[in-house]
């Protein structure tokens, strides 16, 4: 079943099967990351900090500059990637429209139109890679845009945990 999709829409689906399997990776590695990893990842940076810089004796733009930049940044890690290639996918299943319509021009050089059986494998060819990058841009965004509300989430908590460790933000 899965074979004949792949012929009946080109070459341009295998393109866009890589690029969901790296879509998968980076989202499997962030909720790895934010439901498995990220409270004790917090919790020792703190205590790294609070070693180095006790909250009774840190501005705040101390607390800013070192350690709420470098979790925003471990946070926020592969997010472009992310985003880049989710916005990537309806471009390329455009790209296997184009690719399907010229397999159409081509059967209707050779036998004119009056052999539409022959015409559908074009067809199809064009409008499967696009459904194919767009139900992937929609899976993509919603699991893009519930990481950064986790993201949004834990540094919301992260920052309350400062301020009763007596960091004063």
């Amino acid at each position: 079943m899965l074979d004949e999709l792949f012929i009946r829409g080109g070459p341009v689906l295998y393109v866009l099967f890589f690029i969901t399997l790296l879509i998968f990776y980076i989202l499997i590695d962030k909720y790895n990351f934010l439901l498995l990893n990220s409270k004790d990842w917090l919790n020792n940076q703190l205590s790294k900090f609070k070693e180095e810089f006790p909250p009774e004796s840190t501005d705040f733009k101390i607390v800013d500059r070192v350690l709420l930049s470098s979790t925003t940044r471990e946070f926020n890690s592969n997010i472009k990637i992310l985003q880049g290639l989710i916005s990537m996918c309806p471009m390329i299943g455009l790209l296997g429209t184009v690719y399907g319509m010229i397999e159409v021009f081509e059967v209707l050089s050779f036998l004119g139109t009056g052999n539409p059986r022959a015409m559908s494998s074009g067809v199809a060819m064009a409008t499967i890679p696009t459904m194919s990058g767009m139900v992937i841009t929609l899976f993509g965004l919603y699991f893009y845009q519930d990481i950064n509300g986790r993201i949004e989430n834990l540094s919301k908590d992260f920052k309350l945990s400062l301020k009763s460790e007596g960091y004063k933000l």
